[in-house]
């Protein structure tokens, strides 16, 4: 799990501020937890005819020296906690084969990977 990306797309009807400042605490305590990975969190928008509408969130993780930052328990706990605060995570990680990302909808389970 070298870089990891997680598509945040909110389905409740939830304050987008509220859903913002969780995920900007989650982000900050993954980094406390793992100084040695870069972490980003990137509000993602749509243009439309009348301007721009957020459409979701998109959290980056890269890995230094491609050390895990955490394991896939953990990583399944922020997943869950997402889909009860009214989110639906998909993640994508760049596979091994040096092709580009693969994506894996989390619906439940825990189960994240292909």
């Amino acid at each position: 799990m070298q870089q990891v990306s997680i598509r945040c797309h909110p389905y409740a009807p939830v304050s987008t501020e509220e859903l913002e400042q969780w995920l900007s605490r989650e982000v900050e305590r993954l980094r406390a937890a793992a100084p040695q990975a870069a972490f980003r969190l990137l509000r993602l928008t749509q243009t439309v005819p009348t301007g721009e509408m957020d459409v979701g969130w998109l959290i980056e993780l890269d890995a230094a020296g491609g050390e895990p930052p955490f394991d896939r328990d953990e990583l399944a706990a922020v997943l869950r906690d997402m889909r009860l605060l009214g989110l639906q995570p998909t993640v994508l990680r760049a596979s091994s084969g040096g092709e580009d990302a693969v994506g894996a909808n989390v619906n439940g389970g825990g189960s994240w990977s292909r």
